[in-house]
């Protein structure tokens, strides 16, 4: 009777422990894919049924989709679907692929690797953008390399430089391997991007600093202790934490919790730190604008358009909930482009002024009296004559006498009652009469004159012409005969 009894037990035993749950891992996906597609498992265990909602394949913490199927026994077959026949899974070449199989025994997990389905056929739009993004990262490297031959470069305003232009560079390079990778693979890029996102704010800091050449003590470090957190909870959600598995819940495809969250929380943030650098850098207001010269617009131009970008997020977010269901506002490649332009922007100021990235000359400040300033334009433009050059600034002048341009602009100001262009325009016109009387220069246009003094098309001549004698120059030069 006890070894009957003992032999039930162990029949019992092992009945138990051979009836066990298997969980069903997806690995890979089909490109065409879409983010807002639901999966299905169906097979001998459910009558083959395509959409059974017990069934339903949901994301896990780190990207990966899984379901578990309810404790069994023996073998069963099975296939993944979309929700019918006509959306089953098929192989690399589109055509039908035998039953799945699994045999029951102790509790164990299956990776699945789904090559293609039925209805797609393995088509997969292109995203034109992401060549557009590619070009626009190749355009970054490109301005690195040019930066990096202004001679004289101010070495923190070179090292914030490559800081910033490294993050977008590197941003948009991912935004080009994320179209390129496979739907599971894309959530790893997705967790990427959410620490980059409370990156930017505190790089763009740092970059604003080393430009706006005031000296103030700023605690750029503390801004980086969310980047810190969100990079150990992105770490903990590859490491399928199950104390985070309520992150992975969809509230409207395809966002989830997690992140809904994190846009919510790292736009939060980043409007904290720009509201910061507002109060910061006065230079950066918008009632400001008026009062910059070519160098100090730089900064300006660059916070607010990054600002704009920042605010497409909540546009962006607002979009998809309310059904705007397309790779563009899945992928948030609207603030891609916004953050390209800033690529295009650092171009044309380096380009045109190189002088914004070179070390300030320091200026001692009892030099700093206006009318030794004065003093020293007035031996300069009429000593070396720098306003024949066609594409002359107010940095260019002020590199030229040793001082900054807002000094400048305000000799300017102070004492001509002109703005900077009026003033050079002024000494290009008193140049152009000395040379229209001087018969040296009798066989000469009026066009190849204004051209030989600095002016780099007719109308502007005119124009600065008529302001000074109120008169064009025909009528000028027959009133002075």
């Amino acid at each position: 009777m006890l070894k009957n009894g003992i032999l039930g037990v162990m029949l019992c035993l092992t009945g138990y422990f051979t009836q066990a749950q298997v969980t069903l891992v997806v690995e890979t996906l089909p490109g065409a894919t879409h983010s807002s597609d639901t999966l299905f498992v169906c097979g001998s265990f459910n009558d083959w049924v395509p959409n059974d909602k017990r069934y339903i394949v949901h994301k896990q913490l780190n990207g990966q989709l899984s379901v578990t199927l309810p404790a069994a026994n023996g073998k069963i077959e099975y296939k993944f679907t979309r929700g019918s026949w006509n959306k089953v899974e098929t192989d690399a070449e589109n055509r039908m692929i035998a039953n799945r199989e699994f045999s029951f025994g102790n509790g164990e997990t299956v990776h699945v690797r789904i090559e293609n389905w039925l209805d797609l056929g393995g088509a997969r739009q292109i995203n034109y953008l992401i060549f557009y993004f590619f070009a626009c990262a190749f355009q970054g490297m490109g301005l690195c390399f040019l930066v990096s031959r202004i001679t004289k470069r101010d070495a923190e305003k070179f090292k914030s430089f490559l800081l910033i232009n490294g993050l977008m560079i590197a941003l948009l390079l991912l935004a080009v391997l994320h179209e390129i990778v496979n739907p599971i693979q894309q959530s790893y890029f997705v967790f990427i991007f959410h620490v980059a996102a409370f990156c930017w704010a505190p790089v763009l800091m740092i970059f604003l600093k080393a430009f706006s050449g005031q000296k103030k003590f700023i605690n750029t470090r503390v801004y980086f202790i969310p980047v810190i957190v969100a990079g150990l909870v992105v770490m903990l959600r590859i490491f399928n934490l199950h104390a985070l598995d309520f992150l992975s819940m969809i509230l409207y495809p395809p966002l989830t919790l997690g992140n809904t969250l994190f846009i919510a929380i790292s736009f939060s943030f980043n409007l904290f730190v720009f509201l910061r650098m507002l109060s910061l850098y006065p230079e950066l207001k918008l009632h400001q604008v008026t009062q910059h010269t070519e160098h100090t617009s730089f900064g300006y131009y660059f916070f607010w358009l990054s600002f704009l970008a920042l605010l497409l997020i909540p546009v962006n977010t607002f979009l998809l909930v309310n059904g705007f269901v397309h790779p563009f506002f899945e992928d948030f490649q609207m603030i891609g482009i916004a953050l390209s332009a800033l690529i295009f922007l650092e171009t044309y100021f380096f380009w045109r002024y190189p002088e914004i990235i070179r070390e300030e000359k320091t200026v001692q400040s009892g030099s700093e009296n206006n009318l030794e300033w004065l003093i020293k334009l007035n031996e300069l433009m009429t000593a070396e004559k720098p306003y024949r050059h066609p594409d002359l600034s107010v940095s260019d002048l002020a590199e030229m006498l040793g001082t900054r341009p807002h000094v400048l602009s305000r000799v300017i100001n102070d004492h001509y009652r002109k703005n900077f262009r009026d003033f050079v325009n002024t000494y290009r016109v008193e140049e152009f009469i000395v040379l229209a009387n001087d018969q040296q220069y009798k066989h000469y246009t009026f066009l190849a004159l204004a051209q030989e003094v600095g002016f780099n098309s007719k109308s502007t001549f005119n124009l600065a012409f008529k302001k000074l004698t109120r008169q064009n120059p025909r009528e000028y030069f027959k009133t002075h005969a």
